[in-house]
């Protein structure tokens, strides 16, 4: 009787220790990084030259678990200059300029370029407003871990307004989106190994254990 007890309380130990073993390759992510440039146009084509855009260097890490994820980094900055109460970009249902802005990816290696349309109203304060249509990519990434992320790369729709009486910088944000993923080999930590093969010991002690009995 007490054999058979102990039989299950070793069982009891192996499931839990295969349910922890589980819970760790799940929890644990790929590491997805990005590092690249954006070019600064300054001032941007067919503004009334109070609208530039100023290029930056990025490079972020990002864990992913699953496709679909988003996230979101800055590509650069829109220089906007005060209201003036006059002049805008031409249009007065916009956004209807084109505009453009470059880039590059080092890791992994790629062009990035973005179109779309934009606005500029300039009165008490100036307004930008910006509709992004195309994105780049995709890009494969071979992640430390073993997986690979497959991913593209859009700019988020921008809106920005300059009360003031001088120049302002605003961010203009890009978003990745992971449309691909393959995870890499994950190693559970020891302290879950440690449990589980305690388990598989005391199941073929607790089996020996019953035979001589």
């Amino acid at each position: 009787m007490f054999t058979t007890r102990l039989t299950h309380i070793v069982k009891s130990l192996l499931v839990v220790s295969c349910l922890l073993v589980a819970f760790q390759l799940t929890a644990q992510a790929d590491t997805l990084s990005i590092v690249g440039s954006s070019n600064s146009q300054s001032p941007i084509t067919g503004s009334s030259g109070q609208i530039s855009f100023v290029g930056q260097a990025f490079s972020n890490n990002f864990n992913v678990t699953a496709t679909g994820q988003t996230f979101n980094f800055v590509f650069g900055q829109y220089q906007i200059g005060p209201g003036a109460g006059v002049g805008d970009s031409g249009c007065t249902d916009g956004p209807c300029v084109p505009i453009t802005l470059t880039g590059n990816l080092t890791t992994p290696a790629g062009a990035l370029s973005f179109g779309g349309f934009y606005e500029e109203a300039s009165g008490a304060g100036r307004e930008l407003s910006v509709d992004w249509m195309t994105g780049s990519g995709g890009f494969s990434y071979s992640t430390p871990e073993g997986g690979v992320v497959v991913f593209s790369v859009e700019l988020v729709d921008f809106f920005a307004v300059n009360s003031g009486g001088s120049s302002i910088l605003v961010n203009q944000l890009a978003r990745i989106t992971v449309t691909g993923f393959q995870p890499g080999g994950q190693v559970p930590e020891p302290a879950t190994m440690v449990l589980l093969g305690s388990g598989i010991v005391g199941l073929f002690a607790a089996k020996r254990k019953q035979k001589r009995a």
